[in-house]
């Protein structure tokens, strides 16, 4: 069997066994004022072990008749009465990883308050997401983005590049900035490194975008490219995605895990499937998002032009679910926001 199946089979395997396991925990009801019992055995004479207060829970074993067994923080374990105690599903260990190209996002959009209110809903559903196009000399936008995305309690923050397209050659429509709006409850920011620098071969237009990550449920640390290519140079632009990937990895060696995520326009017009036969950034990287997909907003068109891909080390976190959300009309963007979901933690040794 060769390596490449040997780790497809792994993969099957984790899937299979574990992916539709959701780990419970046992929580006392709302009616509970002081405390709920632990006892040695389920019950009503065996003896205290231990309390379990409102707003505290413990880790569900089983479930016996009246009683769930649980674990206690001692590291024992105990029984607790279902009179008096309810199951919690907890959180998926997983993050959802996002990539949203908003169209001209200036001082116009952010003017629109119904707009920027679609806007800050759609990036709550996302865990990290990398926004492409923020077209802003005075720096307003993403701090309004932020403050409207959080009016609703949520906690999110942002990391910001410098404005790209700043070459001779890469002037005009080309001049804009990339962000990454995180939740500060599922993501730390470990490095900002900025853009890549592109001045030595001036691949890019609009200089890809790197900082690196790490989930807070688990160990998972990852770096995340973030492109907007030139349509007019798609090809060549995307071709040279593995430099920046290999600039990323001198500025941060101790990370295994790259995902390049964004704009590419690698669709219709501007590139087909066969532009890349043979390539490194195709044989080299996992392609989440595949060339039939639709990520615009158009009734004539299906174009994949937004892309999610990995290295193949990467691809051991990635739960295999991933997808397009919609947006509501082109007053919010002419492009739909995409998404990957990867485990917290890794479940099986690389």
């Amino acid at each position: 069997m060769t390596k490449i199946n040997q780790k497809l089979l792994l993969i099957f395997l984790f899937f299979l066994t574990s992916k539709t396991v959701w780990a419970q925990s046992v929580a006392p009801i709302d009616d509970v004022t002081r405390w709920v019992n632990v006892r040695s055995g389920s019950c009503g004479d065996c003896p205290v072990v231990g309390r379990l207060y409102p707003g505290e829970e413990l880790n569900f074993i089983r479930s016996v008749p009246r009683y769930y067994e649980v674990t206690l923080d001692t590291g024992g374990r105990g029984f607790v009465s279902k009179r008096w105690t309810q199951l919690v599903e907890l959180p998926e260990n997983t993050i959802t990883i996002a990539t949203f190209n908003i169209q001209i996002f200036g001082k116009t959009k952010i003017g629109k308050p119904e707009v920027m209110q679609e806007l800050a809903s759609i990036v709550r559903k996302y865990d990290v997401v990398a926004i492409q196009e923020i077209r802003d000399i005075q720096g307003r936008v993403a701090p309004a983005f932020k403050s409207a995305i959080n009016e609703d309690g949520s906690n999110y923050d942002f990391v910001i590049s410098e404005r790209g397209g700043l070459q001779p050659d890469d002037q005009g429509s080309g001049v804009e900035q990339y962000a990454y709006f995180y939740n500060k409850d599922a993501i730390s920011v470990l490095e900002d490194v900025g853009l890549y620098n592109d001045s030595q071969n001036d691949h890019f237009q609009r200089e890809p975008y790197i900082a690196r990550f790490k989930a807070k449920n688990g160990e998972f640390d990852f770096a995340l490219i973030t492109v907007h290519t030139n349509p007019d140079e798609a090809v060549s632009e995307i071709l040279a995605l593995p430099d920046s990937v290999s600039y990323a990895k001198t500025h941060l060696p101790e990370e295994t895990d790259f995902i390049v995520l964004g704009d590419f326009n690698a669709s219709c017009d501007y590139a087909e499937p066969d532009d890349f036969i043979g390539s490194v950034i195709l044989d080299s990287f996992e392609w989440i998002v595949p060339h039939d997909a639709d990520t615009n907003f158009s009734a004539n068109t299906a174009c994949a032009y937004d892309r999610i891909v990995m290295t193949p080390e990467t691809s051991v976190y990635f739960t295999g679910d991933w997808d397009i959300d919609t947006v509501s009309s082109k007053k919010v963007s002419d492009h739909f926001p995409v998404w990957a979901k990867f485990y917290s933690s890794e479940p099986l040794e690389k």
